[in-house]
């Protein structure tokens, strides 16, 4: 009987996973369709006054020289612009799934900044690209955005959404009585270059959805963290990921809302139970995450009649491999190409100034379970487990996938403050 009563809670388990993944593919859709019926003229106009400003930052430039964590992703941007702007006279439904742009064939389009500005100068002999592939669901904001605002106006907006979302943050883990971990949290935020996100549309969507999704586990009641529920806030926090991210540093939206998550269960006294939380969060993230994006792929190849499905699978099989250019690399030089961006005295002292901090206010240490450990370490390995399959993406892209080690700082910095005797 107990069997066949665990048997049957799967089972709706997985009908709400199914459902959940459904809905969302639906509405990404539905709001993508949405956003695309808005007229682009003025989106083309606000476009041509950022002109400027995109020829002056040119393809990812470094804030501090020498500092390539503050490298902004400006290459990136400039396809969300233009992928903003496309004025097509396809379908709705066929442009939310296609993510039409212009570019041209003569070389250009190798550089995006480039193909970008041309176009909006007027010249001549564009051709128009698809890139399918992800979902562009941060076309749900930047549509409208750029139909009022020019890109250095978003870019300050973005600062001031990002920073309002770190205080409101600090305040709740204060309110939760979590004041002890503020500095981790803050000297997290100095590792991945917060003010460098701000200024960079593609970093953006990663870093807001972790905080609103730590927000809203750090809202929750008390009584909501007294059993192990499934938390289907992880599936969808995985969900949102994939429909607002390319692929940037994405289990930064795993790693600190379960940081979040781990301190708010901590207070109930049952410390066993920890790891099968962590554990099983970590895989509903997955499903989310992964689920989502496959929906882009059933979708596109429905309704457009190319095997999207094969071609996203080709691009994970290729992230994820060790090929370099022709070069294989290994999983130590992955590691140190991601860890020797923050190897710089800024973020080194930030994680020090803080150790310190826990050491001289509390300097006594307790005992802990090793229930408790696990949980913590397995938080603190995210980062690493996620270089170990995407290998090509984390070495080639180090600049930006490095912040999925401010996990590792926040979760590590935490567990420190979890040592402290009260």
């Amino acid at each position: 009987m107990g069997n066949e009563n665990a048997v049957k809670e799967i089972g709706k388990q997985i009908k709400k996973i199914l459902i959940i993944l459904a809905l969302g593919g639906a509405l990404g859709l539905a709001l993508l369709m949405l956003v695309y019926a808005i007229p682009t003229e003025r989106m083309i106009y606000n476009a041509r006054a950022s002109v400027e400003l995109i020829e002056d930052l040119g393809v990812n430039p470094q804030l501090i020289s020498g500092y390539q964590a503050t490298t902004l992703d400006t290459y990136t941007d400039t396809w969300m612009l233009r992928i903003a702007f496309y004025n097509g006279e396809e379908s709705l439904l066929q442009k939310s799934l296609n993510n039409y742009n212009y570019g041209y064939g003569d070389g250009r389009s190798n550089s995006i900044c480039e193909s970008v500005v041309a176009y909006l100068n007027g010249m001549e002999g564009y051709q128009r690209y698809s890139y399918a592939r992800y979902w562009h669901g941060y076309l749900v904001f930047l549509k409208p955005l750029l139909f009022f605002f020019d890109y250095g106006d978003i870019m300050g907006i973005l600062k001031f959404v990002q920073l309002f979302l770190v205080v409101f943050c600090c305040v709740l883990l204060e309110r939760n009585k979590l004041t002890k971990c503020i500095p981790a949290f803050l000297a997290a935020c100095i590792c991945v270059e917060f003010h460098t996100i701000g200024l960079s549309m593609q970093y953006s969507g990663v870093f807001v959805t972790a905080l609103l999704s730590s927000i809203w586990i750090l809202k929750r009641e008390d009584r909501e963290f007294q059993d192990l529920s499934v938390d289907f806030v992880f599936l969808v926090t995985g969900m949102c990921t994939s429909f607002l991210d390319f692929l940037t540093y994405p289990v930064f939206t795993l790693g600190i809302p379960l940081t979040m998550m781990l301190l708010r269960r901590s207070v109930f006294g049952w410390k066993w139970r920890l790891p099968l939380s962590a554990l099983l969060d970590s895989f509903y993230w997955g499903l989310g995450y992964g689920g989502m994006w496959s929906m882009k792929w059933i979708l596109c190849t429905i309704f457009t009649g190319e095997n999207m499905i094969a071609d996203g699978i080709h691009s994970v099989l290729y992230r994820s491999g060790a090929d370099v250019m022709g070069k294989d690399v290994s999983y130590l030089e992955v590691l140190w190409e991601n860890i020797r961006m923050i190897c710089k005295y800024p973020y080194v002292l930030a994680i020090l100034g803080v150790i310190i901090y826990i050491l001289l206010n509390k300097p006594h240490f307790h005992k802990i379970k090793k229930e408790v450990l696990i949980a913590w370490l397995f938080v603190v390995c995210i980062p690493f487990l996620w270089y170990a399959v995407s290998k090509n993406h984390s070495y080639i892209h180090a600049f930006m996938a490095y912040r999925d080690l401010g996990v590792s700082v926040f979760a590590g910095l935490c567990f420190l403050t979890q040592l402290k005797k009260e």
